[in-house]
């Protein structure tokens, strides 16, 4: 299971990510600045990728419950990607051991929840 990071999420996040062994595709470097949520949730699930995000208020809502997706993970707390990349990789990590990976396609992970 690979991840596809919305343009917000902390480059030093998804380095940590990619550190640990993780696939990371960027939104910001496959299709630049300002790529609509539905592309982002299209490009996933053909990638089998989670979608990492901060925008809670889009892929919370409608736009997360229109499109097929291998699963969002919505983090609130702005700072804490950036601040603690390997504790957050850390918790992401715990929640992917939780969870078989069919279980988390079309679900709404909130990753500040897992937080220890």
């Amino acid at each position: 299971m690979g991840f596809l990071t919305d343009e917000h999420v902390p480059r030093v996040f998804v380095t940590a990510l990619r550190s640990n062994g993780h696939e990371v595709a960027r939104a910001k470097e496959l299709f630049g600045e300002a790529t609509s949520d539905q592309q982002l949730l299209h490009t996933a699930a053909e990638r089998n990728h989670l979608l990492v995000t901060h925008d809670k208020k889009d892929f919370a809502g409608a736009t997360g419950e229109a499109v097929d997706h291998a699963g969002i993970v919505v983090y609130t707390d702005a700072n804490w990607l950036r601040d603690e990349p390997e504790h957050a990789v850390r918790t992401l990590e715990r929640v992917l051991a939780h969870y078989p990976l069919d279980e988390l396609s079309n679900e709404l992970v909130w990753l500040d929840q897992w937080r220890g």
